[in-house]
């Protein structure tokens, strides 16, 4: 964690206006971004749904795919196991799952923000290796092993209440699942196909996990800048905002507005649009960085944080 004083002795590097004018210090930070499917499922309550059809091979595989995929999700965004529900739903001839009244159904239901569909997957046929000795085997039953291989056609979708298109998103694609069965090497082929069928649900489990990669938030390194004066409230505020304590800074930086100096009220209100930024509430940033440049526009700092607000927005 950086000192007052480190950052004291970092800040000779900024850029400084003028003698009496302010100073800029870049702050570092991991940005969150949306997934590369373009969802963005950061602060939102999410239900994952999927298709069942009694106790097919299908609805087995499609359950255990639909919790590997809500589990892997809870692991990224940090909300904790069991944080994003679970929920099954028999298949109906002629059901319409993934129309948007239907995903809006169960969106209610779940009492959640995003909610996921897995329809039932089309299944192919089983291969399966013949076995191959491990190296270190734990003992005599998993001394072989043999891999299977089933290919599966995903259809997945997707309802955000909070996206303003408000749409189903269909995702599809089709991948291989690959059974693991460990033997003593003895198990004729029929033995190993039936144990490679129950085998599946963990290869569908990772599959899941496979898929909602594409689900995962986006990170990247960025830079902020931060203006400040030559005196302790302005050096205590910037520290804050060097510990991502935005919301301590914030205070700082209100208090600071009660000047005549037109530049140093213009600086405090482009600091808290930035801290509201940071805090995700990109409207209020956008109207603290519309009082900043009208007192005193920056075009050098108000410029690039206006772009990004509006690309949040």
């Amino acid at each position: 964690m950086m000192s007052v004083r480190n950052i004291l002795a970092s800040v000779a590097i900024a850029l400084i206006a003028c003698a009496c004018g302010p100073s800029r210090y870049a702050v570092q930070i991991e940005m969150r971004y949306p997934s590369k499917s373009g969802v963005d499922l950061a602060g939102k309550i999410v239900s994952v749904v999927y298709v069942s059809d009694n106790d097919s091979v299908a609805s087995r595989f499609n359950g255990a795919m639909a919790e590997g995929f809500a589990y892997a999700l809870e692991q990224d965004y940090g909300t904790g196991d069991g944080s994003i529900g679970l929920y099954e739903v028999p298949s109906r001839q002629d059901a319409d799952y993934a129309s948007r009244d239907s995903m809006f159904n169960y969106l209610m239901t779940t009492g959640a923000d995003v909610v996921f569909l897995f329809g039932l997957p089309q299944l192919g046929q089983m291969n399966v290796s013949g076995a191959t000795k491990v190296t270190s085997a734990s003992s005599a039953d998993s001394s072989y092993v043999s891999s299977g291989g089933i290919q599966y056609k995903l259809h997945l979708y997707c309802y955000d209440a909070m996206n303003k298109e408000d749409k189903v998103i269909a995702f599809g694609g089709v991948s291989t699942a690959t059974p693991y069965i460990y033997s003593n090497g003895k198990l004729s082929s029929s033995e190993i196909l039936k144990e490679a069928y129950a085998a599946l649900p963990e290869a569908a489990f990772q599959a899941g996990r496979n898929v909602a990669e594409a689900f995962k938030a986006q990170w990247k390194h960025e830079q902020y800048s931060i203006a400040y004066y030559d005196s302790q409230k302005w050096y205590e505020a910037l520290y804050l905002a060097n510990q991502y304590e935005w919301k301590a800074a914030i205070d700082i930086w209100l208090g600071l507005l009660d000047t005549s100096d037109i530049m140093k009220k213009a600086c405090a209100e482009y600091n808290i649009a930035v801290a509201c930024y940071m805090l995700g509430d990109y409207a209020l940033a956008l109207e603290w960085l519309d009082r900043s440049d009208a007192d005193n526009n920056m075009p050098t700092l108000s410029d690039a944080m206006r772009k990004r607000i509006n690309a949040r927005l």
